[in-house]
């Protein structure tokens, strides 16, 4: 498993505004498949920070139900 960090490429709407440049993760596996991702990021540093914070705290998180 590994977690990859990119940025997303940017759109032109209109001549003033654009859409994505943003950065998000992802976790595969051996296979390359993803298993999870994170939503858009506005810096690569937040994204970091996020990866992280997963990887110290992924093994002791508690899974909860919601029914």
């Amino acid at each position: 498993m590994r977690f990859e960090i990119h940025q997303e490429g940017v759109t032109r709407l209109t001549g003033l505004r654009n859409a994505g440049g943003d950065w998000r993760w992802e976790l595969l596996d051996d296979d390359n498949c993803v298993v999870a991702s994170g939503q858009g990021y506005r810096t690569r540093a937040e994204c970091v920070h996020a990866v992280d914070v997963l990887k110290a705290t992924a093994a002791g998180t508690q899974v909860v139900n919601r029914d």
